[in-house]
């Protein structure tokens, strides 16, 4: 990353200093990026800088991909979601589901509405713990909005990692914290900032979007003419709040209602949003002639290279990316559970990483094979 003379940050995505813990996830997959460069480079010491950069980055955009559908996707949608729209992973073949009449664009209903679900699950605090999973420290969220300061000191950054994965998420519902409805890009010393929710109502409307009504008929559920109809769908305050606002069901809009909705069993988020999200990352997957399971694509893995790929967990990024966390739980996205999802240390054998001598591309000297099947190890010679 290279700094603005502003102290921000300044990488490929603009949003990078929008708040700090989007910050810390553009830092880990920067530095996943020059990790493999790193390794890649005593493979095949006869690539150039450009391979080294192209294959880092296809390496990277592959591991996001597995990691998002493998990981992200089945807490978000549930078993029975990803089933029903084939967003289920291939555990050992190729996937040879690319389907070049679909656009894998992205929905304006996901980019404006459904995708933005997760500012129901904002805290009002962001915390820090440290590499014993103990709390240390905790900074309100509206303080940490373009403001990456923290990250300048030495350990913080493993610190907001170790929170992430210790602290309790907020439910997903019609409950915003106030940190964004009411302090939202707040300047320094001003009491007041913007209003993230009037931001998603606005948005939806400036991009002509239906309303919340005609995407649950488009997603097969069933249509509601009176807000009585919608008791059951949502809890009974927000029915009786919209009856206030509103003088129909077809005038709510879509984010409101989108987060409003029970959830599914087994899943986050409500049958709209569930649907409309997985929609959008069955177009994601089925229409990218370079999604990293196919077959016969110039810009395919070989075998070998597409399981080592599967191997790729987001709490192996996190150990090997990171300086100070030495036990993580094998799903970090979950609390930890002694049973379900305990903590393990980094280097035991049960986070493997990806072994990358599966890219040499020619046979090795006796002494640089045995430093090449060190890289399986990611605490071997290469270090941290």
């Amino acid at each position: 990353m290279i700094l603005h003379r502003s102290p921000l940050l300044l990488i490929g995505e603009i949003r990078v200093n929008e708040q700090l813990v989007l910050t810390c996830m553009h830092t880990l997959m920067a530095r996943e990026h020059n990790r493999l460069a790193k390794a890649l480079a005593i493979v095949n010491p006869h690539w150039d800088d450009e391979i080294l950069f192209q294959e880092a980055r296809r390496i990277v955009i592959a591991e996001i991909q597995h990691v998002t559908y493998n990981e992200f996707l089945p807490i978000l949608l549930g078993k029975d979601v990803m089933e029903k729209f084939g967003l289920l992973l291939e555990k050992e073949n190729y996937w040879d589901g690319y389907d070049p009449s679909i656009n894998p664009g992205v929905i304006d209903a996901f980019a404006s509405a459904a995708f933005r679900f997760g500012h129901s699950l904002l805290p009002t605090a962001v915390e820090r713990w440290s590499k014993a999973h103990k709390f240390i420290a905790s900074k309100r969220l509206s303080d940490l909005i373009r403001r990456p300061y923290d990250l300048y000191r030495a350990g913080v950054f493993d610190e907001y990692f170790m929170g992430l994965m210790n602290q309790v998420a907020q439910a997903m519902d019609d409950s915003i914290t106030q940190e964004v409805t009411n302090h939202l890009f707040k300047k320094v010393g001003a009491k007041f900032g913007l209003d993230l929710v009037s931001f998603n109502m606005q948005r939806g409307r400036e991009f002509g979007i239906p309303s919340y009504m005609e995407f649950r008929k488009y997603c097969g559920l069933p249509e509601a003419n009176t807000f009585d109809e919608l008791f059951g769908s949502m809890p009974n305050e927000t029915v009786r709040r919209y009856s206030t606002i509103f003088e129909h069901p077809a005038d709510v809009d879509l984010w409101s209602g989108g987060v409003s909705e029970r959830p599914l069993p087994g899943s986050m988020l409500g049958p709209t949003f569930a649907c409309l999200i997985a929609t959008q990352f069955s177009y994601s997957r089925r229409g990218d002639r370079f999604w990293y399971e196919l077959p016969n694509q110039p810009s395919s893995f070989t075998h070998e290279q597409l399981n080592e790929i599967r191997k790729t967990k987001l709490a192996r990024l996190i150990c090997d990316n990171t300086d100070l966390i030495d036990t993580i739980q094998i799903y970090p996205m979950v609390l930890p559970d002694h049973e379900i999802n305990p903590r393990v240390p980094c280097r035991s054998g049960i986070l493997p990483g990806i072994d990358l001598s599966k890219w040499a591309e020619f046979p090795t000297t006796s002494h640089a094979t045995q430093y090449v099947s060190n890289l399986a190890d990611p605490y071997g010679q290469l270090g941290k």
